[in-house]
């Protein structure tokens, strides 16, 4: 086979490839607002660590936040923001937390997903907010109770 033939069988090969592993824009759609919540129904939030956090929105709606590094006293009693391009709080497009501490800092935000109420519980259990459950002289995690 001459270059220019290979060049052109590589191309065709990397385009049904990545053809057959990519979602539909549907899909990819469907799964980035699941991921994001409106800024305005932004109700409630409680810290899991100086990284995590859960927001909730209106409903009652809980989203795990993950920073793109620590926020200095997010646990403590402060306040926050958030900072939005399009009236949507999501992982992408540069969305941020606002910490309003000593020094007040825009921390990026790394991944963001709607949470169950079972997924909440196992959080706050992996963050040694809430005790894991006991059942018949057992430790069983929330998440797997469930199961």
């Amino acid at each position: 086979m001459d270059t220019i033939t290979r060049l052109i069988t590589l191309a065709l090969a990397t385009l049904l490839v990545s053809g057959c592993a990519s979602k539909s824009a549907d899909e990819r759609t469907a799964a980035r607002d699941n991921d994001c919540m409106f800024a305005v129904a932004l109700r409630d939030w409680r810290p899991l660590d100086n990284e995590n956090l859960i927001l909730f929105e209106s409903g009652r709606r809980a989203y795990h936040v993950e920073l793109f590094r620590p926020a200095v006293g997010l646990r403590l009693d402060v306040m926050i923001g958030v900072y939005d391009r399009d009236g949507r709080i999501c992982p992408y497009g540069g969305d941020a937390i606002i910490v309003d501490g000593f020094m007040p800092e825009r921390i990026p935000i790394r991944s963001m997903r709607r949470v169950n109420e079972a997924e909440l519980d196992a959080l706050y259990v992996e963050f040694g907010i809430n005790p894991p459950v006991v059942v018949d002289s057992e430790t069983v995690e929330l998440g797997e109770a469930a199961e």
